[in-house]
């Protein structure tokens, strides 16, 4: 059965992510800063995941505060992202990642399975020499198994909408096709699935190794 991932965690479903999260905002009173480190970094993995990527993470989050929402009318509590440089906090859903419009997520998942066999290329390679620091920790991978190759600069959905932004596509515009043996969809337009595999290949200094977390 498929995981939910992301970034370098992996749940069974997403629905556990929203469990989680929902039970740090009923722990936590408004203008309290996150301090786990395992819940602060699975935010920030969201945000490089959110289809406007590039003003959730800024130029990088320093920490993850529970705020209000009472400025969107609503009154429950959210997380805000406190960014380098930046003032005021930053909203953020981390519903738009969990349950994003169902064109876009297809569309995701089928550029992934298209250049699957780069990103893994990537990490054998990385570990070639023997074992890899992970690019977010910090911490030592022993193994490959244990780790993921992933997009951080750009994110993974931001190098998503450069690359159709390119090719004057929107997510809702792509045909995509039930893969016939494997899992998952993929990109009608055969000519475009080179283009898409091409441009991955020229951004292959944005993945980074990371580790592969199991929950």
């Amino acid at each position: 059965m498929a995981r939910y991932v992301v970034g370098e965690f992996s749940f069974a479903k997403k629905g556990e992510v929203e469990q989680l999260l929902r039970s740090v905002l009923e722990e936590l009173e408004v203008g309290a800063l996150v301090t786990d480190p395992f819940v602060a970094d699975l935010l920030t993995a969201l945000a490089r995941e959110h289809p406007a990527a590039t003003d959730k993470v800024g130029a990088g989050i320093e920490q993850w505060v529970v705020a209000s929402n009472r400025d969107l009318g609503y009154t429950s509590k959210g997380f805000r992202a406190k960014q380098l440089g930046r003032d005021e906090p930053v909203r953020f859903s981390y519903t738009d990642v969990l349950r994003p419009p169902k064109q876009r997520a297809l569309v995701a998942e089928a550029l992934t399975q298209e250049a699957l066999d780069i990103t893994r290329r990537f990490r054998t390679e990385a570990f070639a020499g023997g074992p890899v620091h992970c690019a977010l920790t910090g911490k030592m991978i022993p193994d490959m198994t244990m780790a993921d190759a992933v997009h951080l600069t750009p994110p993974r959905g931001q190098l998503h909408e450069t690359f159709l932004e390119s090719e004057g596509l929107t997510y809702e515009s792509v045909e995509l096709v039930k893969h016939p043996v494997e899992s998952g969809y993929r990109l009608v337009d055969r000519e475009l699935a080179d283009r898409w595999r091409n441009f991955q290949e020229e951004h292959l200094g944005g993945l980074a190794i990371v580790f592969r977390r199991e929950h």
